[in-house]
C-alpha cells in the first residue's frame, strides 16, 4: 500500500476527528481512505452517465426514439426499461 502525505485544512481535520472519535470510522487513515474511494467512485459515474448522455444524443440525432402518448405507453416503456434494468443487475451480479 503506498502513502501519501497531505496537509488538510483544520476544518476537514477537526471532522475527520469527530467521526473516529464519535467511532464511525476506525481511523484517520480509514476515513481518508473510504473518502478516496468514494471520490473514485463518483468520477467514474460521471464519466459513465457522459457517456449515456452522448449516446442519447446520437439516438435523437438518428431518429432512434420513441413517443408516448398514452399512459399505456408510458407503461410499457417502463415495463421495458424495467426488464432491461434488471438484466443488466442480474449480469453485473454474475461477474458478467
Amino acid at each position: 500500500m503506498g502513502i501519501i502525505q497531505v496537509q488538510l485544512p483544520d476544518e476537514l481535520t477537526a471532522l475527520i476527528d469527530r467521526q473516529v472519535a464519535d467511532g464511525l470510522v476506525a481511523s484517520e487513515s480509514a476515513f481518508l481512505v473510504e473518502a478516496a474511494r468514494r471520490f473514485a467512485e463518483d468520477l467514474a459515474a460521471e464519466v459513465e452517465i457522459a457517456e449515456m448522455v452522448e449516446r442519447a444524443d446520437a439516438d435523437l440525432a438518428a431518429g432512434r426514439y420513441v413517443t408516448v402518448s398514452t399512459p399505456e405507453e408510458s407503461q410499457a416503456l417502463h415495463e421495458a426499461a424495467m426488464d432491461r434494468l434488471r438484466a443488466r443487475l442480474a449480469s453485473d451480479e454474475a461477474g458478467n
